[in-house]
């Protein structure tokens, strides 16, 4: 009969193999990068900070549009890049399911490119796809609470729906990120003068 103690140490020996195998498989596998957004990114952080202190709307604009622009370009990856900018030409000529269906496509491949949910949940709204966008915008805040864009998108889903209240209070949460934001100062205001007299 085979020792006990070399069962049990021949048992230990094939336990840490099979650990130290799969130790090198997961360091051979290169790792998904996490999403970048404005809590992980320096970049992103810093323009955040400078729209909230923003003097004037014109500077605003100028952060603006060097947040789109950080937002549109970290993916990462030149094919999803490229993918990027077919989808988003088709959505501005109105080609709106085959803009989806590259977006979607997109997701599948980067599901935490954050800008790419949030370019599907624009077209799913175009298509009057209020669910869907919805369901989209939920992860694009999930990946980025900052995204006033996003949080605009939602504020017009809810004027849609005729949820006013809950519209309003998206719109002042838009203010809190971006002071000068157009849809912001413009329907706050109307949205108020609809809710007057109304409990909210």
């Amino acid at each position: 009969m085979m020792d006990r103690n070399f069962v049990f140490y021949t048992q230990r020996l094939i336990a840490a193999f099979a650990l130290l195998a799969i130790v090198f498989i997961v360091a051979a596998t290169p790792a998904k990068a996490e999403g970048i957004s404005s809590q992980n990114d320096q970049e992103l952080q810093q323009l955040f900070n400078q729209l909230e202190n923003a003097p004037d709307s014109n500077t605003a604009d100028l952060v603006t549009s060097q947040i789109w622009n950080r937002w549109m370009s970290t993916s990462g990856d030149t094919a999803i890049n490229e993918m990027m900018e077919r989808g988003t030409y088709f959505m501005q000529i109105g080609h709106l399911p085959l803009a989806e269906e590259i977006f979607t496509k997109i997701i599948t491949d980067d599901p935490d490119y954050a800008e790419a949910w949030n370019k599907r949940a624009t077209v799913r709204f175009m298509r009057q796809n209020w669910q869907g966008s919805e369901a989209d915008i939920a992860e694009v805040l999930s990946r980025e609470p900052k995204h006033f864009g996003a949080l605009s998108g939602l504020g017009m889903i809810k004027l849609y729906e005729g949820d006013l209240p809950t519209a309003l209070l998206i719109y002042e949460e838009v203010l809190t990120i971006h002071p000068y934001s157009p849809d912001a100062v413009k329907l706050i205001p109307e949205i108020k003068k609809a809710l007057k007299g109304t409990a909210l």
